[in-house]
Parts: structure tokens; C-alpha cells; sequence
């Protein structure tokens, strides 16, 4: 991300009780902006009362498993505000229901904390411009169901996908064909040589009449699959 020259910079907060997480984060994020202001919390009401004297805050990263408080009650009061920022949460339990939760009370992503290298950083940028990202790597099978509008945010966006036949296989490839992804990404995140990523890439082209990448993101944007 180019370091921004005629604007303010971006505002981020980390919320987690583990720093070495935080720290972890706090390095990612300033290697692909070196220029954004970035605050710590490590309480739900240290986060609430830093958002509340904070004269502007832009992405949120959210933990769900601070034991001070509900993180649903705490992301609500986080996007509780005259300009509230995106939140995006992060987690060690890759729940399809954390997930849908999550979704349902207006965050704009969410990430594994098991995600490492290329493929954090591709999800980290995409949430950064205001994308919205549900990484799959970690998470269970059952998040297979939910459907996102692209960039996103709040209720609305969750839905039921039109009957298009994707195996589970194509879903995980769309996934990260929509969070940026090369071929060479793709198969490491999925464990897979390249070829049999390009495979399955042929094979949901098929199936969605696409032609290219952004066709097939396109076309299932349309049917709701994405």
C-alpha cells in the first residue's frame, strides 16, 4: 500500500489480551503501511473508551475471546459511533457461526489468527481498502453457506446462495481467487501443487460460464454464491 502523501494517515486499532499477537499484527500491518497510526487494547473497555477519545479510528481488529465482556456487545459499541470504523475480527476458532455472528453485527471480515506470510498480508490489504474478507484457511467446512455482498457491511450482507454446483474444493478457490490471490498463493494455502489449483480454477470457470478471474467473481457476485 503507497504511503498516503495528501491525506491523514489511516487510524488502527488492535484489540487482543495476548501481545505477542498485538505485536505480531502491529508488524504486518506497518510493513504494508509504514505510515498509519496504530493504538492497542487489551480489554473490550479499554478498546470502548480508546474509540470514545479517539478523534478518528478507521479499521478496528477485533479479538473474540477477551473475557471482560461479550465481543458482539463490544463490536456493536465499537460501530456504535457518529463515523464507525470498519471492524474486522480476528480469531483462533474458525466457527462458521463466530463467523455469521460476526457478519450479523456489522464487522467487515474476518481472519484467522492461523493465517501466516502471503496469504495474511493479501487479507490484510483487502480489508485495509475497504474489501471484504473471510479468509478460509482454518476455518470449518460449515461457513461453506454463507454468501457476502462484495465490500460489504452489516446485516443484508449474509444470504442464501442461488443453487450453483460448486464442490467445496471450487468455494475455497473462489474464496481466494476473491481475496487476491495468485495460483502459486492459492496452493499454498490449500496445500495443493499448482497444477491441480489450476484445475480446479478450469473447472469453476466451467461451471459459472466464466472466461477469466474477474468474470467468474462477476458471475457470482450475480448468483449470490460470492
Amino acid at each position: 500500500m503507497a504511503k498516503r502523501e495528501d491525506a491523514q494517515a489511516m487510524r488502527i486499532m488492535i484489540v487482543d489480551d495476548h501481545e505477542l499477537f498485538r505485536n505480531g499484527l502491529r508488524y504486518q500491518l506497518a510493513h504494508i503501511d509504514p505510515s498509519m497510526e496504530i493504538v492497542e487494547a487489551d480489554t473490550f473497555h479499554d478498546a470502548i473508551h480508546l474509540a470514545g477519545s479517539a478523534p478518528r479510528l478507521d479499521k478496528v481488529f477485533l479479538d473474540v475471546m477477551i473475557p471482560d465482556m461479550d465481543w458482539r456487545e463490544a463490536l456493536l459499541a465499537l460501530r456504535d459511533r457518529p463515523e464507525p470504523p470498519d471492524v474486522v475480527v480476528v480469531s483462533g476458532v474458525g466457527d462458521a457461526r463466530i463467523i455469521r455472528a460476526a457478519i450479523d453485527h456489522g464487522a467487515c471480515g474476518f481472519i484467522p489468527k492461523s493465517l501466516k506470510g502471503d496469504i495474511l498480508e493479501s487479507a490484510l490489504r483487502l480489508v485495509l481498502v475497504g474489501g471484504f474478507s473471510i479468509a478460509p484457511q482454518g476455518v470449518t467446512p460449515a461457513v461453506g453457506g454463507l454468501t457476502l455482498a462484495a465490500g460489504g457491511l452489516g446485516g443484508g450482507a449474509v444470504g442464501v446462495a442461488e443453487d450453483v454446483p460448486l464442490t467445496p474444493r471450487q468455494r475455497e478457490v473462489l474464496n481466494h481467487i476473491h481475496a487476491g490471490l495468485s495460483n502459486r498463493q492459492i496452493a499454498q494455502a490449500m496445500t495443493l501443487s499448482e497444477a491441480t489449483i489450476k484445475m480446479h480454477i478450469g473447472r469453476l470457470f466451467k461451471v459459472l460460464g466464466a472466461q477469466s478471474r474477474t468474470d467468474a467473481l462477476a458471475v457470482a457476485r450475480r448468483k449470490g454464491v460470492l
